[in-house]
């Protein structure tokens, strides 16, 4: 996650269910919470997926589909949105969703 994320006090992320949580040591710790409730690896699917890209931003919407190991699938829809900083790719915000599908 931290190779991923871009750094700074503007990224943020919005779990399913959970308010906005802004700051790059903020937004990693609450990483660590999620993925601890989980038993890798994971069956992870994505569909609908829609990409736009204007200059040095960029946007990726999908239905996210997670399986936890012996559950139902979860489905969220999720927003990533990505600044490019010296050629490269980082995401700087995501935001999920639950949706009933």
């Amino acid at each position: 996650m931290e190779a991923l994320w871009s750094k700074g006090e503007h990224v943020c992320v919005v779990h399913p269910g959970v308010s906005g949580i802004s700051g790059n040591d903020l937004v990693m710790g609450s990483w660590e919470f999620v993925w601890a409730d989980y038993d890798f690896p994971l069956d992870i699917e994505i569909k609908d997926v829609q990409v736009h890209v204007r200059g040095d931003i960029g946007c990726v919407m999908c239905i996210e589909m997670v399986k936890k190991k012996g559950n139902n699938w979860g489905r969220q829809f999720a927003t990533n949105v990505f600044e490019r900083i010296d050629g490269q790719w980082f995401m700087c915000i995501h935001h999920a969703s639950y949706v009933d599908l």
